[in-house]
């Protein structure tokens, strides 16, 4: 106990004697992140809660798998998180695709 009180008195002094009360300027949000200025291009802004990205079109996601190499894209659905498209993979095989819908990731099942 008696070095354990040696320890904190040397280190208060080595850091400027006693502690002084500090003002410190905390502010706390709950949810998304607010930017007073639009994040990027296709941001959509919601009173109260911010910047969103919006959705791409079908067209624009069936875009995005042509550009990725696919060829003979056509749209099974394009609802909700998830558009599904069938194509032609580069090397003749047919395959489903899967596109995020806001950020326009592309993987196969």
């Amino acid at each position: 106990m008696r070095k354990t009180l040696l320890g904190l008195f040397a280190a208060a002094t080595l850091f400027g004697g006693p502690a002084t009360a500090a003002e410190a300027k905390v502010s706390i949000y709950f949810g998304s992140p607010y930017y007073s200025y639009q994040p990027g291009p296709g941001y959509l802004y919601y009173p109260n809660r911010g910047w969103y990205r919006s959705q791409l079109s079908c067209t624009q996601a069936r875009r995005i798998v042509r550009n990725r190499g696919y060829r003979n894209v056509s749209a099974i659905e394009c609802r909700g998180r998830t558009y599904t498209f069938r194509a032609v993979r580069p090397n003749g095989k047919r395959v489903i695709v899967y596109v995020n819908s806001r950020t326009g990731g592309l993987w196969r099942g």
